[in-house]
């Protein structure tokens, strides 16, 4: 999952790192970058300069600020049962560091799954995706169709 921000790569890491703390994850001593859940999922994030396949002006449009950096968290599985920790972490550092969480669907979404997350946040649609601030990601979480495009 990608989460646009307008934190620096250095301070948004240090949000992630906090969050996937708070998630129960476990970081792998000898390679820093795999992270491990209680039942042995592996997890990872990666920092980077936004990229041009976001819609980056829309987003900054709606957030009246620029975003700085792009957080993909990872699970490196195919489980789906480790799915929805990405969407809580991803929710909570769009909530902490003014973010915007990149959301695909499986099909395009219903016009009620939509009026749901707009009711609950933010949203932007771009070409079948979205854009959800945290609290649309909240809801997006909580949602009985929720999943991952991986």
């Amino acid at each position: 999952m990608a989460v646009l921000n307008p934190f620096t790569a250095e301070r948004a890491e240090a949000v992630v790192v906090e969050e996937m703390i708070a998630e129960g994850l476990t970081r792998c001593a000898p390679d820093s970058e795999y992270w491990y859940s209680a039942d042995g999922l592996p997890y990872g994030y990666s920092l980077d300069f936004p990229h041009e396949e976001f819609d980056l002006r829309a987003v900054e449009r709606t957030a009246g600020t620029g975003m700085r950096s792009e957080i993909l968290l990872h699970i490196f599985t195919s489980d789906i049962a480790g799915r929805p920790a990405l969407g809580r972490m991803a929710q909570r550092v769009a909530e902490r560091a003014g973010g915007w969480v990149f959301v695909e669907f499986r099909t395009p979404p219903s016009a009620d799954l939509l009026h749901c997350l707009e009711t609950a946040g933010r949203l932007i649609r771009v070409d079948g995706a979205v854009y959800l601030d945290g609290p649309a990601m909240a809801a997006w979480n909580a949602h009985p169709d929720f999943h991952v495009v991986k």
